[in-house]
């Protein structure tokens, strides 16, 4: 009994040597703890091992989706929308009036005996009157109504729902954020157009930025016709907001800020007019529009480029380029229309003053539908 209990105390023997090893693993543990870098060392250990776990592991964790998944609009090359020329009307040659033939007067027969003095002689007229054909006077005919002229819709309509996401780059390269597109147009012909753009990644650490739009308003044959827009921006400075208010009504534009301008037709603010451009058409050499930022109205000429491709996350896009004609030291403003996605607005890029580009927005998923 002795000789197996010390063979199995023995310093060689397996129970001892997991002891052992029990032992070795809760001071180095402890002297890891205890170490600043030690500390530092597992917990960088314990990150990796649970994103490793959530990447390759099974889906043990279920985000709820932020956005109502729609599916992706497929591509199709989309014809630009031709204006027709309209047809001068022709003048019809007018007919000469027919003139009736008078009838030639009878002659008037003499009177054989003079009037009596105290009675007045007839006039010839009346010996005539009796010979002369008497004019039928013509039955008015009651005029029909004229019939409303048809308003043609635009060659693109919108989608009902829509969702586009862009992303945000300083410059053309350095990727700063992102921007969320959603449009929803309700059976009473209202549409809401709601966008948000914040920082993320790397730039989110040195620079906090959070913006909020919204659009609300009625679609017609002519495209959007906005009511209201809104804004509300977040830095590191506070929180700014600001509002504009169409009054088609009375023809006037109200800011937040008390001032009022006239209100040109056509309007737009700046979320809507990059959706307007679709029910336009679109092979004139420029266009003009007036678009307003929530604090002034401005007068926008665009000139059409020829088409052209561009490289996205999408891959390549066929688009028809917009450029904004703006004098020196003014600012600028680029917008592509996806030739193969409605003519939705597929990238953005703003020109600062000295001509460098400012910022672009570059789509990256397209989504959309018609329930």
């Amino acid at each position: 009994m002795t000789r197996a209990r010390e063979v199995t105390d023995s310093p060689s023997s397996p129970r001892a040597l997991r002891q052992a090893k029990a032992r070795a693993t809760v001071s180095l543990r402890a002297r890891l703890l205890n170490h600043p870098t030690g500390r530092i060392a597992l917990a960088i250990a314990l990150s990796l091992l649970a994103h490793a776990v959530l990447v390759f592991g099974p889906n043990l964790i279920k985000l709820a989706p932020l956005e109502t998944p729609l599916p992706p609009l497929m591509a199709k090359l989309e014809p630009l929308p031709a204006i027709k020329p309209v047809a001068k009307p022709v003048a019809k040659p007018v007919a000469k009036p027919h003139k009736a033939k008078k009838p030639k007067p009878h002659p008037v027969p003499k009177p054989a005996l003079p009037p009596e003095p105290n009675l007045p002689a007839e006039p010839a007229a009346s010996v005539t009157e009796s010979a002369l054909p008497v004019a039928e006077t013509p039955t008015p005919v009651a005029e029909k109504p004229a019939e409303p002229v048809p308003v043609a819709a635009p060659a693109h309509p919108l989608p009902k729902h829509a969702q586009l996401t862009f992303l945000a780059y300083k410059g053309t390269r350095f990727q700063i954020g992102e921007a969320r597109h959603h449009l929803e147009i309700g059976d009473d012909h209202s549409y809401t157009l709601q966008v948000g753009i914040n920082t993320t990644g790397l730039a989110s650490l040195f620079k906090t930025f959070e913006m909020n739009q919204q659009s609300r308003g009625t679609v017609g044959a002519q495209g959007l016709q906005p009511d209201e827009f809104s804004e509300n921006r977040l830095t590191a400075k506070g929180k700014q907001e600001l509002t504009a208010h169409f009054d088609w009504t009375n023809k006037q534009l109200e800011f937040s800020s008390g001032n009022h301008t006239p209100l040109p037709e056509q309007t737009q603010d700046m979320l809507s007019f990059l959706y307007q451009f679709s029910q336009m058409p679109l092979d004139q050499a420029t266009l003009d529009m007036h678009v307003s930022n929530g604090r002034k109205l401005e007068s926008y000429q665009f000139e059409t480029g020829a088409a052209e491709d561009i490289q996205t996350r999408l891959g390549k896009l066929h688009v028809l380029p917009l450029r904004k004609i703006h004098a020196p030291g003014e600012e600028g403003l680029e917008i592509w229309l996806g030739l193969e996605y409605r003519l939705l607005p597929v990238k953005v890029r703003q020109i600062d003053r000295n001509g460098e580009i400012a910022g672009e927005l570059v789509i990256s998923e397209i989504r959309v539908s018609e329930d």
